[in-house]
């Protein structure tokens, strides 16, 4: 069995190769949690919903078109993650610090371990690192 790379507490900085990886919305409206770190400290482009943007990539898992919650699927969240493992295994030379904490309701309205089953769907390239 692989092991899975963590890492512990709050990113405030990151190496050269590190890349902070959060959740965004279809809107790129960083503006919350994660995703306005990514915004203030990481390079993330306001208005640009996924991908890599500076030294972070973007995953949508909220959709602000829909006042359901959660409102983006399991299954369209899954697909992003997907993009992101595909990404990943393409630049070995990267590390992708994944900004989900193990605690709590995240902003898409998913709990921790929800997210972690999502991320866990597939197998997890050596370059992603959760806390």
């Amino acid at each position: 069995m692989k092991t899975v790379k963590t890492y512990k507490g709050k990113i405030e900085k990151l190496e050269p190769n590190q890349v902070f990886t959060f959740g965004s919305n279809t809107e790129g409206r960083h503006g919350k949690g994660s995703a306005l770190t990514a915004r203030l400290n990481f390079g993330a482009i306001y208005g640009c919903p996924q991908g890599m943007q500076g030294q972070s990539f973007a995953l949508i898992t909220k959709d602000l078109r829909k006042s359901i919650h959660p409102s983006r699927t399991q299954r369209q969240i899954m697909q992003q993650i997907g993009q992101l493992y595909d990404f990943a295994t393409k630049h070995p030379e990267m590390e992708f610090l994944v900004a989900y904490t193990g605690k709590g309701t995240n902003l898409n309205a998913y709990s921790s371990q929800e997210m972690a089953n999502m991320f866990s769907f597939m197998e997890i390239p050596e370059n992603i690192v959760f806390e």
